[in-house]
């Protein structure tokens, strides 16, 4: 879908090219702020000492996205209806990238609620989770970069896991762990990481998924057969 992103830039354009890599970096910037909030609430670091740079890269993330919007208005304007498919799935994933860099900020503020979380019970849980939000982030830019699909297929299906994790987590903390005065921070920690990786998921349907079925995952498997599965699903709707 996106194969016009690899294109030329054409005359009067703000730049295609530009365009997709505003994005990227979006993305690494969505990477950067998660990872350093994640680790302010599970490392014990003071979260002050990351305010400012967290807070920036937040704002440049935001800039970027409204910069794309326009430059989606002028390309629509100069090729019609001709890539409008892609440009509306471009103007989704992009309020994805940014609601990432809004979930990091939670986190952040989290980790000033809730000092003691680094010293918790679910501290190396979600650690792990940590580490595996970060790889399929990496994962997702690298395939959005290079539309490759099997890519992003495995990206969906690793965060489609790790969401049904913090779903566990989650439901575990509200029955059985109230008890604990640490609980609501730890049910927090989970559905924002939840939320996180389903933005990621969301962004890497883009690669293999047409623009009526964006975010829609469900039936996306690994294996030979997903094709196949895929193609069955499609008759089924």
């Amino acid at each position: 879908m996106f194969e016009w992103l690899l294109g030329e830039n054409e005359p009067g354009e703000a730049g295609l090219q530009q365009m997709r890599a505003e994005f990227s970096q979006m993305l690494d910037d969505g990477r950067h702020v998660f990872c350093t909030a994640a680790n302010a609430l599970l490392g014990g670091t003071d979260p002050e000492v990351i305010r400012e740079e967290l807070f920036s890269i937040d704002k440049r993330i935001n800039r970027a996205e409204r910069q794309i919007r326009r430059q989606l208005v002028v390309h629509v304007s100069v090729h019609g209806a001709t890539d409008i498919s892609p440009c509306l799935v471009l103007m989704s994933v992009v309020k994805d990238a940014e609601r990432v860099g809004d979930n990091a900020k939670n986190l952040f503020d989290l980790a000033i609620m809730a000092p003691r979380v680094s010293a918790g019970e679910h501290r190396d849980s979600l650690v792990g989770l940590k580490d595996r939000i970060s790889e399929i982030m990496a994962s997702c830019r690298q395939s959005f970069d290079m539309v490759d699909s099997e890519e992003a297929t495995r990206v969906i299906v690793e965060a489609k896991k790790i969401e049904d994790l913090c779903d566990d987590k989650v439901r575990e903390l509200v029955q059985n762990g109230g008890h604990s005065e640490l609980a609501p921070a730890y049910v927090l920690a989970y559905r924002y990481f939840k939320r996180i990786s389903a933005h990621v998921r969301n962004i890497a349907s883009s690669v293999v998924q047409p623009i009526h079925k964006l975010d829609f995952t469900s039936k996306i498997t690994l294996g030979e057969d997903s094709d196949q599965n895929s193609e069955q699903s499609e008759q089924a709707e």
